[in-house]
């Protein structure tokens, strides 16, 4: 089972995520059921695994808290863009949880994460589109934010891919206190 664990937008926010993207390009746009903000990657994992995972992610104790996206960026930079997003701000309750999480997943086996986090919401897998469209858009894009919106709980997704892009099914919902 190809397995991450995210948190899920309202879908006020993915339909103006969606609206975002550029028909013109040669890219893979993000469809708006498909958005979400991963926490941790986790790939391959055993079925076995499955019932262990979930009773550790299930006792996390965690506050809700609200997220605002804020901003696009390109990835892994604008000279290099491979694909576009959506910035969402570093909330420390985001921070704690994301941490915690990696935690868990580590002490049950899996590899620490290499990169450090940086949230946000891939809207677009770049293919042949030039950095100086992507840096335009960019620009063109600078002052994009949506409303915060309130987290209530993450999830843990499996990842089924297909020839047209990769679909994704919710699994679990862990809810977060208050």
């Amino acid at each position: 089972m190809r397995l991450f664990i995210a948190l899920d937008l309202p879908a006020a926010h993915k339909h103006q995520l969606y609206d975002l993207r550029e028909p013109s390009w040669k890219a893979r746009w993000v469809t708006p059921e498909q958005f979400h903000l991963t926490l941790r990657f986790l790939g391959s994992v055993e079925a076995s695994l499955l019932p262990e995972l979930t009773h550790s992610l299930a006792t996390i104790k965690a506050p809700a808290f609200e997220l605002a996206p804020r901003g696009l960026i390109a990835l892994p930079s604008p000279a290099r863009p491979r694909v576009l997003a959506a910035a969402v701000e570093l909330h420390p309750a985001l921070q704690a949880l994301q941490a915690e999480i990696e935690r868990r997943v580590v002490a049950l086996g899996f590899a620490p994460e290499a990169r450090p986090f940086r949230p946000h919401i891939t809207l677009a897998r770049l293919k042949q589109v030039p950095a100086t469209a992507v840096r335009a858009f960019l620009q063109q894009h600078r002052d994009f934010s949506l409303p915060p919106f309130s987290v209530q709980a993450f999830h843990l997704y499996q990842s089924h891919l297909h020839p047209d892009g990769a679909r994704y099914e919710m699994l679990y919902h862990f809810p977060l206190q208050g």
